[in-house]
């Protein structure tokens, strides 16, 4: 078997893209997602290997992590694009809810995710293989509407730091933080407007941007460590 990009997230926006992004460069791509949409049955006609997993629990996620292993001889890349995004809720019963789901689909399944399939890491021509997690510029500025996302997102970045000095030299762990890349439908008109007018290159930057950085991190074998922001430069302004 060739061996495998594995990326978690993709039934739709930047994963999606991703994954497809990959495929086009000759990648042997397994694609993570948890709902089916039309974008899993596009990579799938595209002949992209799908796998279905909710990161919900510490249970299913050691089935994806075994499936994986049956799935894969060796892993050259692991991106960790999976991820849920929403404002934290006034309630306090559902605001616990929402940061448990939050931790396991941003820290507690890259956690083991990378620990479990370390030993099927390998790169290329004797360089190191890769893992890259996408985070959020939150993490270096975070928004107080959305303050488990932004913690949790927080704690993926330092999970990369601490990763990149455990796993060397045989991987390097890297993060790419996007900013205003893809708006949601939780982003109204007034917001977009006002996150465009607080954005120095002042554009909506689209999914290929991030995947160009993330790319760029698996190209480079000198790079350990980095966090690379495409974010139009909005961190430089955000409020």
């Amino acid at each position: 078997m060739q061996q495998v990009v594995l990326v978690t997230g993709t039934s739709r926006r930047v994963g999606l893209h991703m994954a497809k992004r990959f495929h086009e460069q000759g990648c042997n791509v397994l694609a993570h997602y948890r709902t089916e949409t039309s974008g899993v049955q596009e990579m799938r006609d595209l002949g992209i290997e799908t796998v279905q997993a909710d990161f919900s629990s510490t249970e299913t996620i050691m089935t994806f992590i075994e499936d994986c292993q049956q799935r894969c001889e060796s892993i050259r890349a692991v991106i960790h694009n999976a991820s849920s995004f929403s404002p934290t809720p006034d309630d306090l019963a559902e605001a616990a809810e929402q940061y448990e789901q939050f931790f396991y689909v941003h820290m507690m399944a890259p956690f083991l995710i990378n620990e479990g399939l370390k030993n099927k890491f390998q790169g290329d021509e004797n360089k190191p293989a890769d893992i890259v997690h996408i985070t959020d510029i939150n993490v270096e500025n975070p928004t107080a509407r959305f303050d488990t996302y932004g913690t949790t997102k927080a704690g993926l970045h330092n999970m990369m730091l601490v990763l990149a000095k455990k796993y060397a030299p045989m991987i390097k762990v890297n993060a790419v933080a996007p900013g205003p890349v893809l708006f949601t439908e939780s982003h109204s008109d007034e917001v977009r407007q006002q996150m465009m007018s607080e954005t120095p290159l002042g554009c909506e930057g689209g999914a290929e941007p991030v995947f160009l950085a993330v790319r760029s991190l698996l190209d480079n074998p000198f790079l350990t460590g980095v966090s690379i922001a495409v974010d139009g430069g909005r961190r430089l302004s955000k409020r």
